[in-house]
Order: structure tokens, then C-alpha cells, then sequence
């Protein structure tokens, strides 16, 4: 699949493990988007400076969890109205829920379509 204009835009990964980091790189700029990483609480810095259009979210990470990041990213009016997508463990995203303020769910492991449909509905809405 190659990318179109409708799957254009910036997209920030938060997460600590590389092996997902390069799967999701790698799965969304062939879609056309351009992808940012960062690992737990530097993606408050990364967001408010590149000002993405979708945050993919880990919850459990070493440092500040995915709970807080999403928590401080609400917080701040630079990086509030960016949409927020949780990934994790299915288990671990029901249990979190009423915790972190996000637009989306995405439960891991994930198909590539359920990753690309995700991200695209909430590209197009910002």
C-alpha cells in the first residue's frame, strides 16, 4: 500500500519497546505519514514542539507511564487537542480506562488495517 493524501500527516509513537516502534514506523510511513518516536515522558516535549496529528500512546512504560503522559498532554493548551490513541493489552486498556483521558483505544497485538484505520480516522479529524 502506498500512501495517498488522505493518510498524510504526522504521527507521534510512544513506546519502550523498539521492536514496536520500528513495526509501527515503518507500517505507517509506508501510508505516507510522518513518523515521530519518543519513549515515555519525552513525548510531552516532543508533542508541544512538532505539534503531531495523532499520538499513539503505550501505557506501560519504565519512567512516566502512558497514564501520565496522556494526563500532562491534556493538561497543557499547547498539546490538549491533540488526539490520543492508548495502545496496549486489552486487559490493560479496560483497566486504565476511566484513567486516561484518550480519543481511541487500540488493543495489542493489532492487524496493520485496525492500525491504519485507527490513526486515519483521527488524522482526518484534527
Amino acid at each position: 500500500m502506498t500512501g495517498t493524501p488522505e493518510t498524510s500527516g504526522t504521527v507521534l509513537v510512544v513506546d519502550d519497546d523498539p521492536a514496536i516502534l520500528d513495526f509501527v514506523t515503518s507500517a505507517l510511513e509506508d501510508q505516507g505519514y510522518t513518523v515521530l518516536c519518543a519513549v515515555d515522558g519525552a513525548a510531552l516535549g516532543v508533542a508541544r514542539e512538532r505539534q503531531p496529528d495523532v499520538i499513539l500512546l503505550d501505557i506501560l512504560m519504565p519512567g512516566m507511564d502512558g497514564v501520565e503522559v496522556s494526563q500532562r498532554l491534556r493538561a497543557d493548551p499547547a498539546t490538549a487537542r491533540i488526539p490520543i490513541i492508548a495502545m496496549s493489552a486489552q486487559e490493560r486498556l479496560h483497566a486504565t480506562s476511566s484513567l486516561m483521558p484518550v480519543n481511541d483505544r487500540l488493543p495489542k497485538p493489532f492487524e496493520l488495517m485496525e492500525l491504519y484505520t485507527t490513526v486515519a480516522r483521527w488524522a482526518q479529524t484534527t
